[in-house]
């Protein structure tokens, strides 16, 4: 599907490993300089139109290259259930052409370079930058309650792409792991689905995904989205004063030796952690590789691309497997099905998939004079532009007009009620723009009173709860921290929240804050002021002068 119009310029990651003299036979023309240039400034224009632009030009330049000697379908290939391997998009891997589809995989590449660049944090080693990316889509990816999770008409949830969850912010704790495979991979990491094998003993193994790892040094790390935070290692919990917790991650074979560890792990002793260490004990690996990463068109792209404007667009599960096969607990190494099978729900269910899409699309094909304010903010606050006056923070200020002028537009319910969703959007994004930055008023008022209580029923209550404990916890005001976690037994992310508050209860000592962040029943949300788009209400950088309350 096609949303919005192009409304109108840059940046970098390591070139892929060329062949030269397959390189020599490829060439760049006038339509290929345009793509890239395109390509890498797509934050300037809103919607998706210039994306398929890119995606056109490509298709039109590829047309006059010959095919690659040293080009072969990835082995791992093999490892897929024959109906995904007799997918199009898995036969046609060596075609020479750029479909409308590729325009969303192009700009995913895009925002996840520029994700990776901000998000990975200052460390240099590999395990640092590996749980600064993990705990960046932990609390940019609200994990979205089962029951509002979108259902095709077999029964099936639906499963969104990457592209789709880095825009809404929200999803599943599989659409957490997908989106954190792929930047680990822009970050040179090899990571990989887990899957523990849940059948009784005795019973014929029936393998299911649990939680992502990273190979660093000869050991798989565990990181456990639907949790949010890699497991804790032995000694691998401490409380840093101006960030919060700090966790070092446990290794698989560390969970298999140790049964504490996953037993510290229990949001209470009447819900014990699923999974123990008998096991993983031997796991199964499952790597990431989507059809397109494998394809031809993107591995000639990738050869012509260098410096300033290199994205990762291609991946080599195949070499990575050899990388796991070895290593504890490894019982076999295979591709990742879940992408195939959301490439085959979009073939057996197009109208309703393409429904769903166009539905989440709306609020941020809101146009205002002469742009689309939440879709640039998005687009921004992926980039990392955060605050100033060409910012994620102006854009998303300029998505929430104030309700007297909504009153008064004269709209018609369904209208009005986009609009009020993308004014939820942009007060939540705000507001996680807020805690990021560490300013306490900005992060509550917009949180809280603009979100959390500004329309019944809101879908963000998950992440507020979850961004209101972490700002406490970077403000050192644990009891707030741990009020905010324990807020709602009833949340997706409860029980990870419930394990975090009685780590920080038993680290510091604290005991947690009674408040209350809920209206009383039948309490009508409060109308927002013509103030509430003061200069004061934006998320800032607090001063050296500038310490937060600790009521």
């Amino acid at each position: 599907m096609v949303f919005g119009c192009p409304k109108a310029a840059e940046k970098e990651e390591p070139p892929q490993t060329t062949n030269a003299s397959q390189t020599a036979t490829l060439h760049r023309d006038e339509l290929f300089e345009i793509a890239i240039d395109t390509l890498n400034r797509l934050y300037q224009f809103d919607g998706t139109d210039m994306a398929i632009q890119v995606a056109d030009r490509l298709d039109q330049w590829i047309r006059t290259q010959k095919p690659l000697e040293d080009w072969r379908p990835d082995p791992l290939l093999e490892t897929l259930p024959p109906e995904l391997r007799e997918l199009p998009e898995v036969k046609n891997l060596a075609e020479l052409h750029f479909t409308r589809d590729d325009a969303f995989s192009l700009q995913t590449a895009v925002w996840l370079r520029d994700i990776a660049a901000w998000a990975r944090g200052d460390g240099v080693d590999e395990l640092s930058r590996a749980r600064a990316l993990f705990d960046w889509v932990v609390f940019h990816v609200q994990l979205d309650p089962l029951e509002n999770s979108p259902q095709l008409s077999n029964g099936e949830l639906l499963l969104r792409t990457p592209w789709q969850t880095l825009l809404l912010g929200h999803g599943s704790a599989t659409a957490r792991a997908w989106v954190y495979l792929l930047l680990c991979r822009q970050e040179g990491l090899d990571a990989a689905m887990l899957a523990v094998n849940v059948a009784a003993e005795g019973q014929e193994p029936r393998w299911e995904p649990w939680a992502v790892g990273v190979a660093i040094e000869g050991k798989i790390y565990v990181f456990e989205p639907s949790l949010g935070f890699p497991i804790p290692a032995e000694d691998g919990l401490q409380m840093i004063p101006g960030q919060g917790l700090e966790i070092e991650p446990a290794t698989l074979q560390e969970l298999a030796e140790n049964e504490s560890l996953l037993r510290r792990l229990d949001a209470d002793p009447r819900n014990p952690y699923r999974v123990k260490p008998s096991m993983v004990r031997s796991v199964q690996v499952m790597l990431e590789g989507s059809a397109v990463y494998l394809s031809q068109r993107m591995e000639m792209v990738a050869r012509m691309l260098a410096g300033g404007e290199s994205l990762l667009l291609t991946a080599h599960p195949g070499d990575e497997a050899a990388r796991f096969r070895g290593l504890f607990g490894v019982e076999d190494v295979s591709l990742w099905p879940l992408p195939y099978r959301a490439l085959l729900q979009r073939q057996a269910f197009a109208a309703e998939v393409n429904r769903y899409q166009a539905m989440d699309m709306l609020p941020f094909m809101i146009q205002t004079e002469s742009m689309m304010p939440l879709w640039r903010a998005r687009v921004l606050h992926l980039k990392g532009d955060l605050l100033g006056e060409e910012s994620a923070t102006a854009y998303y200020q300029a998505a929430r007009p104030a309700q007297r002028l909504l009153d008064s537009s004269g709209m018609n319910s369904a209208q009005e009620m986009m609009y009020i969703q993308a004014k939820l959007n942009a007060s939540y994004w705000l507001g996680l723009i807020s805690v990021w930055t560490g300013n306490r008023k900005a992060a509550e008022d917009l949180l809280i009173n603009r979100t959390a209580l500004s329309v019944p029923g809101q879908p963000w209550e998950p992440g507020v709860a979850y961004a209101l404990g972490r700002l406490n916890e970077k403000l050192g005001d644990y009891p707030r921290a741990i009020a905010a976690y324990r807020a709602d037994v009833h949340l997706p992310s409860r029980f990870g929240n419930l394990v975090r508050a009685r780590w920080i209860e038993e680290l510091t000592g604290a005991k947690p804050l009674d408040i209350s962040r809920r209206p009383a029943n039948g309490t009508q949300p409060a109308k927002e002021s013509a103030e509430e788009s003061r200069e004061d209400q934006l998320p800032q950088k607090e001063g050296p002068g500038d310490s937060p309350s600790t009521d």
